[in-house]
């Protein structure tokens, strides 16, 4: 049996529900809590049950964070699905799109299911079929999903029309889009989706095809028709929640000269207001903070009493014997899954914590107390009971750090040492270059200082000091944001050999550091290694100053060394330098900083662990989740559909890895990632801890390169046609891969792409030319064709080879002709140029627009080009005990490794999958079809991401794909923008919110002549 510190260990306490939590029974309910909220609901759904068609007053759910707001909607559906209604959850993301939002809440709450295991929109169909008013074999058609014909859409909409004429009349194109939304068949369905998100045809003439006449409604008008539909057959509930980051986000626009702020506000609740009026026998019910609901009410253009009505604000567990019920059953559920028998249910939390002189807490508060309390037992392996909530969690133990290989930074080490020798310490005490050496060396200390303590939580601050040298260097920490308490150290080196000069250095130095009696924030360093003069002014002004809290230093020959040495390594931009710094902290070490800078312990400096890129953090717990370097090389894929944060995950790994010195080739089909090499104009809210300084060294030490193939205007870039067969001639598994990527470039352009018995023939001379060729070590698109244009003897086995390879050679001479790029016209550039840095920068990051290659055709042969140099480059630099040597990063990945067709670019691609990791190249790719893009692309990708997505048969796809790692991503269409499941080698599927990218992402792409610009600089 499971012992007791095994099963605290084995526990995983979540204490915030997600929305995903709503759609789920949760088997933590406890009866008790919000009884009288309970009884309001159901009274209202009751009342739309009995309205004619008037939706009832709605409903406002107001409590602070953690008392349990999301878990009651959980309760709130069940109670509508007993009443035989339908449930929806609506989280807003923005005030400008309210409505879209509540067309997307609808369209996912169809397709989710009740306790039966039936969708709602099946029990929708059913329930309208069961009427008697649709053609039975219809009828039978539409539940089945299968074999549906316009006939059977028909017999629906006049149904419809049968039961509510005036429905049916307004209502008819979006009746029978909910008959195609629950056909089996992909294409049916999606014209269904596309015409219920306001989206264009696919094809002409589709949707009139199902008798769907009218041209898409706006969201509004979607919302309206599909509540007025459902509300045949039972009432609906429509639930608000998430409004509370919006509103808080919100009211800082509110200062905004132009007033985005109140905009915004007066979209959302003149949202909220309406939608009782546009909706028909409907609850809608908003969860939210107090404050919350008060902006939003005063924001409101009608009177808000008129549409919502509040029920009372939910407040904290007062009953000690309700918060015992809900840690044991919390408890109880995951001891019972573990097969473990605790002592008593609530353990380890002792019954008497209960008792008298229970302390009010909210749900989430209590589960994160007990949750911390639980992870000090594991840290100090030692089970202690929890006997009292009113003292402050304890703090777990920080795990201790495992300790570098001993060689690791050996040769840094001889790069510092050597650098520190080089310098004579006297020249650096020299006052003639005081004022421009020592604001450079104490620059470079403390930058270095802030480095290896780490600096995520933004506290640390570095200002400029003033052009007339009254300081040499200054720090600020900040103590507390809300009142702006900061904490200062100036540094000030004196070394002139006259007392006046002194006195009047020290004097400029004490006024600008504003050191005074008093002030023990504010310290001022004053730097000098010869005596102070004896004279009586002198004597009493430092007298004073030390007062004060000055201190007098003197600068020690080993530090002036250390000094220098990073002040060289920092302007070389060194590579590993960052982790070298975190390790062998030389500037925390120096005996000037360690004795006047505050000693940080372990967790209050903060820095990402080295040879690792950070890709959020769990949802709900806000633990930070990594993905290893080395795992890069067993590449990534990104399954995300549009508006889910997909690009901005992509930027934001290739700026995490160009943080750490790997430069990456990125291809940009949308003209969103030429921008990787801009700045914010202002640092963004959604920017986490460390993010500004993590910005402004990616900007530092990197170098993006636009690259405009096909474009002379821009940055040209041409490959040649063929693969680098001279590097593979001794290794017959890759000259035969790298021969069929010849044949698979080359077909396309000879009009090989048939499955005909002529396609078959031209395809087989083609090989043995290509092979023939391929063997004397030539890449030469010429020699090919001067091999196919008088073919030698034996290289055929063909009967009329001869001729079919004439045949081929004109063919080959007529596309050089009429597609140069295809031909490598232009000046060929290895990919070591791509990837290799300018002077001082730490990265490249190459960025390849397709602006010059409109189409499909022109994109994949260019990539395929590409990547047969890329992967010859890599063979020939090979990252050795390098964790990641490269990236590379494609996009829109259906269009250049589809898994419908082997094109030239597939099979470049799959190629490249299978075999790059060997060298240390890893492959990023990204696609809103996770079926689309082809399986041995697909299965050589450790590390998957799934974002947001809504069609059902791609949500279908990613959970096909998720079960066969042991998972499935029941919520997928659910999650909100930045929001993933993860899994990679390390780790299975866990739920994070990703970070924001380093670099400007505005919402729209950029325009040609942009990304043209960018490319000339």
């Amino acid at each position: 049996m499971i012992e007791g510190l095994a099963a605290l260990a084995t526990l995983r306490f979540d204490w915030a529900d997600t929305p995903d939590h709503v759609w789920r029974d949760s088997p933590y309910h406890v009866d008790g809590p919000h009884a009288d909220v309970a009884r309001a609901i159901d009274g209202a759904i009751r009342d739309a049950t009995a309205s004619a068609g008037p939706s009832p007053i709605g409903l406002v759910l107001q409590g602070q964070k953690g008392v349990g707001k999301t878990h009651l909607l959980g309760t709130v559906r069940r109670q509508t699905h007993a009443a035989k209604g339908y449930f929806f959850l609506d989280n807003v993301s923005a005030g400008d799109a309210f409505w879209e939002n509540a067309v997307e809440a609808l369209r996912f709450g169809l397709s989710q299911a009740d306790e039966s295991g039936e969708t709602q929109l099946h029990r929708f169909l059913r329930q309208v079929c069961e009427l008697g008013v649709v053609d039975p074999a219809s009828a039978k058609v539409i539940l089945r999903g299968h074999g549906l014909t316009r006939k059977d859409v028909d017999a629906f909409a006049a149904g419809v029309r049968a039961l509510d004429r005036q429905v049916a009349t307004e209502c008819s194109d979006v009746a029978r889009a909910l008959v195609l939304y629950a056909a089996e068949p992909d294409a049916i369905n999606d014209i269904a989706e596309d015409y219920l998100d306001g989206a264009e045809e696919s094809e002409p003439g589709e949707r009139r095809a199902w008798g769907i006449r009218r041209p898409a409604k706006s969201p509004l008008a979607v919302v309206r028709d599909l509540t007025r539909l459902l509300a045949i057959t039972g009432p609906v509930v429509i639930c608000v929640d998430q409004l509370d980051t919006l509103i808080a986000r919100t009211e800082k626009l509110t200062e905004a000269a132009d007033h985005t702020g109140d905009v915004l506000l007066a979209q959302i609740a003149d949202g909220l207001m309406r939608l009782r009026e546009v909706t028909r026998r409907t609850v809608t019910v908003l969860a939210c903070l107090p404050g919350t609901w008060t902006q939003i009410a005063t924001k409101a253009a009608d009177t808000v009493p008129d549409r919502f009505r509040e029920l009372r604000v939910l407040g904290r567990i007062v009953d000690g014997r309700i918060g015992r019920d809900l840690v044991a059953k919390r408890l109880g559920v995951a001891y019972q899954a573990m097969g473990f028998t605790p002592p008593y249910p609530t353990w380890p939390v002792a019954e008497s914590t209960f008792a008298e002189g229970w302390e009010q807490i909210t749900p989430r508060e209590l589960l994160k107390r007990i949750g911390a309390h639980i992870e000090l037992c594991v840290r100090t392996n030692e089970v202690r009971e929890l006997t009292s909530l009113h003292d402050d969690a304890p703090k777990p133990v920080a795990a201790v750090r495992p300790a570098p290989k001993l060689d690791r930074f050996a040769e840094l080490d001889a790069v510092f040492d050597e650098i520190k020798a080089e310098i004579d310490p006297e020249a650096l005490f020299d006052h003639t270059v005081e004022d421009e050496l020592v604001p450079r060396l104490l620059s470079a200390a403390l930058r270095a200082w802030l480095t290896e303590v780490g600096d995520d939580n933004m506290a640390w601050n570095r200002p400029r000091v003033g052009k007339g040298n009254e300081l040499h260097a200054w720090l600020t920490r900040t103590l507390d944001e809300a009142t702006d308490l900061q904490e200062h150290w100036g540094f000030r080196a004196i070394n002139h050999p006259h007392p006046i000069s002194v006195l009047h250095r020290f004097r400029k130095a004490k006024t600008a550091m504003g050191l005074r009696q008093g002030a023990d924030n504010r310290h001022l360093i004053l730097i000098r290694n010869d005596v102070w003069s004896k004279g009586p002014k002198t004597k009493a002004e430092l007298g004073a100053f030390e007062a004060a809290g000055g201190r007098r230093m003197a600068l020690s020959t080993d530090d002036a060394r250390t000094f220098w040495a990073l002040d060289r390594l920092l302007t070389q931009n060194v590579a590993g330098l960052h982790e070298w710094l975190v390790d062998r902290r030389p500037a925390s070490r120096s005996d000037l900083l360690s004795d006047i800078l505050p000693q940080l312990g372990e967790g209050e400096g903060t820095h990402p662990p080295p040879g690792e890129v950070g890709v959020g953090v769990v949802v709900g717990t806000g633990e930070p989740v990594r993905v290893e370097l080395a795992a890069l090389r067993k590449h990534a894929v990104v399954f995300a559909g549009s508006g889910s944060g997909k690009t901005v995950l992509l930027r934001r790994i290739v700026e995490e890895c160009a943080l750490q010195g790997v430069s990456a080739i990125v291809l940009d089909p949308n003209n969103d990632l030429a921008r990787l090499g801009d700045a914010w104009p202002e640092a963004p809210e959604a920017w986490g801890a460390g993010d500004a300084e993590l910005a402004r060294r990616y900007l530092d030490g990197t170098d993006v390169v636009v690259w405009t193939p096909g474009r002379a205007n821009g940055r040209p870039l041409a490959f040649q046609p063929l693969p680098d067969f001279g590097g593979v001639l001794d290794d017959e598994d890759e000259f035969g891969a790298a021969v069929e990527v010849a044949v698979a470039s080359l077909a396309p352009q000879v009009r090989l792409t048939g499955s005909t018995v002529k396609a078959n023939k031209g395809l087989a001379v083609l090989r043995q030319a290509v092979i023939h060729h391929a063997r004397t070590g030539s890449r030469s698109l010429p020699g090919l064709i001067e091999v196919l244009a008088d073919l030698p003897e034996g290289v055929s086995t063909l009967n009329d080879g001869h001729k079919i390879a004439a045949d081929l050679a004109e063919a080959l001479k007529a596309a050089m002709v009429n597609d140069p790029l295809f031909a490598g016209a232009g000046t060929g550039i290895d990919p070591g140029e791509l990837l290799t840095p300018a002077e001082g920068k730490l990265a490249r990051v190459s960025v390849i627009s397709f602006i010059g290659l409109p189409a499909d055709e022109q994109r994949q042969n260019f990539v395929n080009q590409l990547q047969m140099e890329l992967f010859a480059w890599a063979k020939r630099n090979p990252a050795g005990d390098r964790p990641l040597g490269a990236l590379f990063v494609m996009d829109e990945a259906q269009t250049m490794a589809a898994s419908g067709s082997l094109t030239a670019s597939t099979r470049s691609t799959i190629v490249l999958a299978s075999q790059a990791r060997k060298y240390g190249l890893g492959l990023l790719f990204a696609t809103q079809a996770p079926k689309g893009v082809h399986n041995q692309v697909v299965g050589n990708a450790t590390t998957q991401f799934f974002g947001r997505l809504n069609s059902p048969a791609q949500i279908a796809a990613a959970n096909e794909m998720a079960r066969a790692k042991g998972s499935q991503l029941a919520d997928i269409a659910l999650l909100e923008r930045a929001q993933f499941y993860v899994s990679s080698e390390a780790f299975g599927f866990q739920q994070v919110t990703t970070p924001l990218c380093l670099t400007h992402h505005p919402a729209s792409p950029l325009q040609p002549e942009e990304v043209i610009d960018r490319a000339r600089r």
